[in-house]
């Protein structure tokens, strides 16, 4: 309330653009300068994220980790980000411009150690882990409405799309980006392997007449004690 009763006090509501067509006339100076390093946001201190159907929250994460406010609305999505002293969430519009304004009035406060843990792969790992258990009461319950009937089926389907090169074409479909080629990178990966023995050197060189002339020559000139390790597979 302190910080809505301030922005009422500071802002001058009526100088606000009331439409789309009095904003393209007045526009808010601001730049989209796209993908941007990390290090070079340094002198901002304040993340606005008014996304609601961004599941993932990663920039929200990032924001908070490099000690910034962030303002971002009261949606399920942004639950877990709540708890952090830096979080300025709104319901409105009006909220939105009391949480900016107080922001850019002050610095955000220093991670506790705590705050700082529960950004860690460790932690997320934590909440993964207890949010996927499923005690015995409830393995019951979905097995008695078929539940688990149906998550057993949407796997499968899942597993499916995803199998070989229609796999790779599927998810370069879906943007994945340089990571859609998977079965085409494990397929190199294996085809390696076959083509090494344990020490990297080429199959076809491990059989073929010249190492075996070259073992011949060493056999004379190294210790046997020593020679076992040049043996033929």
């Amino acid at each position: 309330e302190t910080i809505k009763t301030s922005t009422k006090n500071s802002i001058d509501l009526e100088s606000l653009p009331r439409s789309f067509y009095e904003l393209r006339k007045d526009p808010i100076p601001s730049s989209f300068p796209g993908r941007v390093d990390h290090a070079l946001l340094s002198d901002y201190k304040v993340f606005v994220n008014p996304s609601e159907s961004e599941v993932l929250c990663t920039t929200t994460a990032e924001a908070l980790a490099m000690g910034k406010f962030v303002i971002i609305p009261v949606h399920p999505s942004n639950t877990f980000f709540m708890q952090f002293d830096n979080c300025l969430p709104y319901r409105n519009k009006l909220e939105f411009a009391a949480n900016l304004h107080w922001a850019l009035g002050r610095e955000p406060a220093p991670l506790s150690p705590q705050q700082r843990r529960l950004l860690t792969w460790e932690a997320a790992t934590e909440r993964l882990v207890s949010a996927s258990a499923i005690t015995k009461g409830e393995a019951k319950n979905r097995q008695a409405l078929g539940t688990s009937k149906i998550d057993e089926r949407i796997a499968w389907f899942h597993n499916e799309l995803g199998k070989g090169a229609k796999g790779d074409v599927f998810r370069k479909i879906l943007g994945a980006g340089p990571v859609s080629d998977q079965v085409a990178y494990e397929s190199s990966r294996q085809n390696q392997d076959r083509d090494e023995d344990g020490d990297g050197l080429s199959l076809k060189f491990v059989g073929s007449a010249l190492s075996e002339a070259i073992r011949e020559t060493l056999k004379n000139t190294i210790p046997g004690n020593l020679m076992s390790q040049f043996s033929s597979p």
